[in-house]
């Protein structure tokens, strides 16, 4: 009975519940007559009875995605659709075959998702945002539109990350979204905003720190470009190549790279030298030795046929144009003038106002135009502009802040003017930490010298400032008068006297009333008093000398009570007797000018005719009366006396020499000695004595061995014995070499083996020695050619060139011929080595042949 009533409940349960589905599914024909409301009143009244009727959820469904609501109520409308798709696989099948004969079955339930999923795409088209496009991407099943929705959150989400303009928006995006398209151009904002903010201030470092981080970058190009720059202003060679090291990768490695190929661009070009043929100019080597691939029409050589400058110039269509000795083009400007200025650039005028300066290079990195240029260095030009001369580095680099009139740089110094007022600085003032770090100048001077190589003095009205050759402060500027003295500085203050060392340190303790300072001697007066310094300064000032006249580094002259001395550098001190005076003595001879002051002797005479001679030690070393002294050399003295004459070296000691009749003036080693009114000599470095067997003063030929000797007005040759090695025959002899001379015998000149007598050449015109390294060479003309002789006597060209001429280039002699056929109008060109090797021979038309040659 229990059984019987349970299936009779379930049985009319059933009944009821299929029968309100059923009639919740009638709510449709009001759906589609728009009457909302009566199908909204029996779905809730479904609803209410069974809250998880399928077909309540279904029509509910349908009710919210209605085209009446649009998409406003898609959100319920995809709950209920869900709820059903989640619910209907679960039904008994006669319950799901029930529900198909009122056309609710699985495909209708797709059918709607696809009507909700359309409508959830348009709601999120209409809100069109990030979060709109993921909560249809995210949340509806079918997703008709993904494609779609994802290209338009896409977009609009990299548009809201560039709208904001922080590398955190736009790091998120490409970090969220990598596979979009414009993932990658958010990487490349993002690298930009990371850029802009990493460099905001433009500082050196900054870009250093960016390239380390992010060396693959496109920007890392950028930013190693910008550390170049920076670095430029104040930079030397070590700098670049530091740069090349460190940032080598990069783009901007190159330039820095063309700066130090430029560095010595002028020296390392190749003289060209250019000969016309067939109306074209072709350029021959000498580098390299070869004849070079390219010609152009009308070139304009610098200097005859060469062309040494670092460019050539060339004639086309009426206008100049410039190339590089490779052949390359200059870009193409109408080229008024060029001049090359210094590291590998040109500076062009082509007819504007405005100057153009060029790298060799040709890198449009490394161009620049303004008024006027000027190099000051290696690495830095003087650029004109409308409000006057800017500093700047060769890579176009502004240092200063303000305009000057002028700009100039000696030794390591730049110096600046304004008016009449000057500032100073060094290249190291000029390092930059920032693109922005441009440097103030103080014009504080108005007048400047230099101290020797070392020093630079800087006047500012009656105040000074010391500066060493780099523009170092060694004095701050101050009220006094500063002198610099070999490794001491004197400074004159108030009238008062202070001796410092090159530190600056006083080197005593007091302060003096007055100094003197001459070769190397130093006086100090103190209250009326000198003390002299002749040898140094280490000893503690002794003031004693009433007063004192300092003549060299080897002699003072001083006042004592009333008594006069000569105070000589040794220490050593001779007393002026009454009635003597003293001179010092000197030689003339032009062979010593360069070291005259190692001359050192000097004479006390009295009014009785009585001389003492000393040296420069203070030691006498010769006396007596009516004393002819003649200084022949810096160790050597002639005395004369009572028809005497005597040679003493400068200790005093006499060199004996029998029956001298004069000593003549010092040349090429020897002293010449007159003997019985022949001439022999004293070679001073051994004091080996030549008998005296010449006419006239002997001539070195080869020194310390051989030497020209005169007998009956005609030349021969004899050695230190005065043994005859070529006997006087000949009008004139001059060296060849060490057996060999050019001698003229009769009128006839020719090259003689002084040895075995015999002519290498005769018949010889005219010569002329070319001195190479350390070689000679000859340019012989005989039977009316020119040829070329070695050192060796070997005839290395042929004597039959109309014209020859020697040429050095680059440590290296070149000879260069010429043989003309005038009756044909014609002429041979030939470039020799050193040996005589030929390089190039080409015969010309004589008439283009002299467009290239000179007068």
């Amino acid at each position: 009975m229990r059984q019987l009533l349970f299936f009779l409940i379930t049985i009319t349960a059933a009944l009821f519940f299929y029968g309100c589905a059923y009639k919740v599914l009638k709510a449709d024909k009001f759906l589609e007559k728009n009457e909302l409301g009566k199908a909204k009143k029996r779905i809730d009244k479904a609803i209410e009875k069974n809250p998880e009727n399928p077909a309540a959820q279904y029509m509910l469904a349908k009710y919210y995605s209605h085209p009446v609501w649009s998409f406003d109520a898609v959100d319920s409308a995809h709950l209920y659709i869900q709820l059903v798709s989640d619910t209907f696989p679960e039904l008994e099948s006669k319950t799901i075959e029930k529900l198909a004969k009122k056309d609710l079955d699985s495909l209708a339930i797709v059918e709607q998702s696809l009507i909700i999923d359309s409508l959830a795409f348009e709601k999120a088209l209409a809100e069109n945002s990030e979060e709109a496009y993921n909560e249809y991407l995210n949340n509806y099943q079918y997703l008709t539109f993904e494609e779609k929705a994802i290209e338009l959150r896409n977009q609009v989400a990299y548009d809201d990350a560039i709208a904001k303009n922080t590398t955190q928006a736009v790091s998120d995006f490409f970090k969220k979204y990598p596979d979009a398209p414009q993932a990658q151009k958010a990487r490349n904002v993002f690298e930009t905003l990371y850029y802009e903010k990493k460099t905001q201030n433009e500082a050196l470092e900054e870009y250093r720190e960016y390239v380390k981080e992010r060396p693959q970058t496109e920007f890392a190009e950028e930013a190693s470009s910008k550390i170049l720059n920076i670095i430029s202003a104040g930079a030397e060679s070590s700098d670049y190549q530091q740069f090349i090291n460190q940032y080598g990768e990069f783009k901007a490695a190159k330039i820095a790279q063309s700066i130090l190929d430029g560095l010595n661009y002028d020296t390392n070009t190749a003289e060209l030298l250019t000969h016309k043929k067939d109306s074209l100019f072709y350029f021959y080597n000498l580098d390299d030795e070869k004849l070079l691939s390219f010609q152009f029409n009308e070139v304009i050589p610098d200097s005859c046929s060469f062309i040494v400058e670092p460019f050539i110039i060339s004639n086309e269509a009426n206008s100049k144009q410039v190339y590089l000795k490779n052949g390359e083009k200059i870009p193409d400007l109408n080229i008024k003038t060029i001049e090359y200025l210094e590291s590998g650039f040109f500076q062009i005028n082509d007819y504007g106002r405005e100057e153009n300066i060029i790298h060799f290079s040709l890198n449009d990195v490394l161009k620049l135009k303004s008024l006027d240029f000027k190099a000051l260095d290696e690495f830095h030009f003087a650029k004109k502009e409308e409000d006057g001369w800017h500093l700047i580095s060769i890579l176009g680099e502004p240092i200063l802040k303000q305009s000057v009139d002028s700009i100039w740089k000696e030794r390591d110094v730049f110096f600046f003017k304004r008016g009449n007022d000057m500032a100073v600085a060094s290249s190291v003032d000029f390092k930059k930490t920032a693109k922005n770090d441009l440097k103030s100048l103080s014009f504080l001077y108005d007048d400047y010298e230099w101290l020797g190589d070392q020093y630079l003095r800087l006047y500012s009205n009656d105040y000074e400032t010391i500066l060493d050759h780099k523009a170092q402060v060694i004095f701050p500027l101050e009220k006094a008068k500063i002198e610099f003295y070999d490794d001491f500085w004197v400074k004159n203050k108030e009238g008062s006297f202070s001796v410092l060392g090159l530190k600056n340190a006083p080197l005593f303790e007091e302060e003096f009333d007055d100094y003197q300072f001459k070769s190397g001697v130093l006086a100090l007066k103190k209250d009326s008093l000198w003390s002299v310094f002749n040898d140094g300064l280490e000893d503690f000032p002794n003031f004693q000398y009433d007063s004192i006249r300092i003549f060299n580094s080897w002699l003072t002259y001083t006042i004592l009570d009333s008594s006069e001395y000569l105070l000589f550098q040794s220490g050593k001190k001779v007393q002026l007797e009454e009635g003597e005076s003293y001179r010092l003595l000197k030689n003339y001879n032009i062979a010593f000018s360069e070291i005259s002051d190692q001359i050192r002797f000097l004479e006390i005479s009295n009014e009785k005719s009585y001389f003492k001679l000393y040296n420069g030690f203070g030691r006498k070393i010769k006396e007596g009366e009516r004393l002819d002294i003649n200084i022949l050399t810096p160790k050597f003295i002639q005395i004369h006396q009572n028809k005497k004459k005597e040679l003493i070296d400068s200790a005093g000691n006499e060199i004996k020499i029998k029956n001298v009749e004069a000593f003549g003036a010092y040349q090429d080693g020897l002293i010449p000695i007159l003997q019985k009114k022949k001439f022999g000599a004293l070679r001073v470095d051994s004091l080996q004595l030549i008998p005296a067997h010449s006419e006239n003063k002997l001539d070195v030929f080869v020194k310390d061995s051989l030497f020209i000797f005169k007998e009956d007005n005609l030349l021969g040759i004899s050695n230190t014995k005065a043994e005859v090695i070529l006997e006087a025959d000949f009008e004139a002899i001059d060296f060849f070499n060490d057996s060999t001379a050019i001698v003229e015998e009769e009128g006839e000149i020719g090259i003689l083996n002084i040895y075995q007598n015999e002519y290498l050449h005769e018949g010889i015109d005219t010569w002329k020695k070319v001195f190479f390294m350390d070689e000679n060479y000859f340019i012989v003309r005989k039977n009316a050619g020119y040829g070329v002789v070695n050192q060796q006597g070997e005839e290395i060209i042929p004597f039959i060139f109309n014209e020859l001429q020697a040429h050095e280039s680059k440590d290296k002699l070149y000879w260069l011929a010429e043989r003309r056929l005038s009756e044909i109008n014609y002429i041979v060109i030939a470039y020799f080595d050193k040996n005589g090797r030929v390089l190039f021979k080409e015969g010309l038309n004589f008439d283009e042949y002299l467009e290239t040659a000179c007068d």
